[in-house]
């Protein structure tokens, strides 16, 4: 499970060096979705809640990284870096996610 969470950590940490090349960082932001989507495929029933949890806050950040890329003019990936650092230290996220059908992994 940790390895997982290495590679797609390891993904968004490019995607976020590359914020500035849109093409660069979609791709990253890409490949880290299809790890996910491979590592679904893995996960057993006892890892479930922790690996949906993870999947919620990895589709919130992942959303809010495309749409800032996409924005002709982005605010600020302030917002991004901290959900990130979030993340990576399984601190709790104030912001709940609630998926909605087309993008929930569970």
């Amino acid at each position: 499970m940790e390895e997982w969470k290495d590679m797609i950590l390891e993904r968004l940490d490019a995607a976020y060096k590359a914020r500035f090349e849109k093409d660069q960082a979609l791709i990253f932001l890409n490949d880290a979705y299809q790890d996910a989507l491979f590592w679904k495929m893995q996960v057993s029933n006892s890892d479930r809640q922790d690996f949906t949890a993870f999947m919620q806050e990895f589709m919130e950040i992942r959303d809010l990284f495309i749409g800032l890329l996409v924005d002709r003019y982005p605010s600020n990936y302030h917002e991004v870096k901290v959900k990130l650092e979030h993340l990576r230290t399984g601190n709790d996220v104030a912001i709940k996610f609630f998926p909605n059908a087309s993008t929930s992994l569970a």
